[in-house]
């Protein structure tokens, strides 16, 4: 799989490249194009980070990125280093005491912080103490606003930099305004960059798979790989609240909250995670049924004779309806995805193995129409209140695991 990228360069007054801004691409279109702002970034910055190198991409300069609100009040900005990167907020941020106290907290963690398609509107006066670089939008704004602003502010600490320049005209009438940075078409267009990725960039994921699914599996093997990568990290370590701790020591506080799930959590954790992460055609709800469906076939299976191969059941549970989730046949998922091979011969309909009495089984309770039960060590009383917890902590799991 191919990941993109495009960066736009950002000129001093002598035309000497300043910084980047990095922007998402969904593919070689020279347009962004998405619907969810706060996967855009999450995307781009992890790609950045660990696809392209920020290093690589920004040719050792500071990178700009937009930051959505969502993302800004967050911690996912806090794995970036902020001598390599400026927080963009983007206008249509709302202003609140929040959002000041998020800022006056990343200023003193260090990171620089820029205003985008700055209009001069009022709204964002008790933030612009704070911000560094003053975007201003040359599309949006005329002459009179242009010259009002840059009389405001040239003179102060902010840098003024005049975006969407799209012509020789502007560019001298910015220069004369005293503004210090410039960016647009009439400099560089936005440049496209390509990485090749593996697979369906499931890569993470199935190397996670392939090493829980050892019977000595090492939980430091798994945060190395889940160390690998940005978003991975960030989620983990939401998780289980350590992100203060990250940039202390970064090898053993992701140990430490990998150590913290156990190897059955951290299982369900990525699982759940590939299957919101690549869905494409379905609901949320769906992947919650999915989830809910895995637990409670390996709860069935704790109290049974396959007692020692329960994870198996979450599996079965959970990939039944990934085929859906992700809008490909399953054969060609399962192929791309570690799984025992007892799981797979289930999910492909293959032989008669026992665990698809449990599978069977769950699928009918969900449905309200149980058929008979496979082996269980339990009374009916029992399972129901089982079914009651996993939906419990399937909504747990939901609520703490994005």
């Amino acid at each position: 799989m191919q990941r993109y990228i495009a960066r736009q360069a950002i000129f001093d007054r002598n035309l000497r490249v300043l910084g980047y801004e990095l922007l998402y691409r969904a593919g070689e279109d020279d347009k962004a194009v998405f619907t969810d702002g706060d996967r855009a970034t999450r995307t781009l910055l992890s790609d950045a980070l660990m696809v392209f190198g920020l290093n690589n991409l920004t040719d050792g300069r500071v990178a700009y990125v937009n930051f959505t609100e969502k993302l800004v009040m967050s911690d996912f900005v806090l794995l970036t280093n902020p001598r390599q990167i400026t927080v963009e907020l983007l206008e249509s941020i709302p202003v609140t005491e929040r959002l000041v106290r998020r800022l006056k907290e990343l200023k003193e963690k260090g990171y620089r912080l820029a205003l985008d398609d700055y209009t001069g509107n009022p709204a964002f006066d008790p933030i612009l103490p704070l911000i560094d670089v003053l975007k201003v939008d040359f599309l949006m704004t005329d002459g009179k606003k242009r010259e009002e602003i840059a009389n405001k502010y040239r003179h102060g600490r902010m840098a003024l930099l005049a975006e969407k320049v799209e012509n020789q005209e502007a560019y001298e009438t910015a220069l004369r305004l005293g503004y210090r940075m410039f960016q647009g078409y009439f400099f560089e267009r936005p440049m496209n960059m390509r990485r090749e990725m593996p697979g369906v960039n499931t890569a993470t994921y199935t190397r996670l798979l392939r090493e829980l699914n050892k019977p000595d599996a090492e939980l430091r093997h798994c945060a190395e790989m889940i160390r690998a990568d940005a978003a991975l990290t960030f989620r983990l370590l939401k998780k289980v609240q350590t992100l203060q701790y990250y940039h202390r020591n970064s090898v053993q506080v992701i140990e430490r909250a990998v150590t913290y799930l156990g190897i059955d959590e951290l299982y369900h954790w990525v699982v759940l995670l590939l299957a919101r992460d690549f869905n494409t055609t379905c609901s949320d709800e769906t992947v919650r049924e999915a989830y809910l469906r895995g637990i409670f076939t390996e709860r069935l299976m704790e109290h049974s004779p396959l007692c020692q191969q329960k994870t198996y059941g979450f599996l079965v549970g959970m990939f039944s309806l990934m085929d859906l989730i992700m809008g490909r046949p399953m054969k060609d998922l399962l192929n791309e995805v570690e799984l025992p091979r007892e799981v797979k011969k289930v999910l492909l309909n293959e032989g008669n193995s026992p665990l698809k009495g449990y599978l069977e089984y769950a699928v009918s309770y969900e449905r309200r129409t149980p058929v008979k039960p496979p082996q269980l060590n339990v009374e009916t009383g029992t399972v129901v209140k089982m079914y009651m917890q996993c939906i419990k902590d399937t909504d747990w799991a939901f609520r703490s695991g994005k």
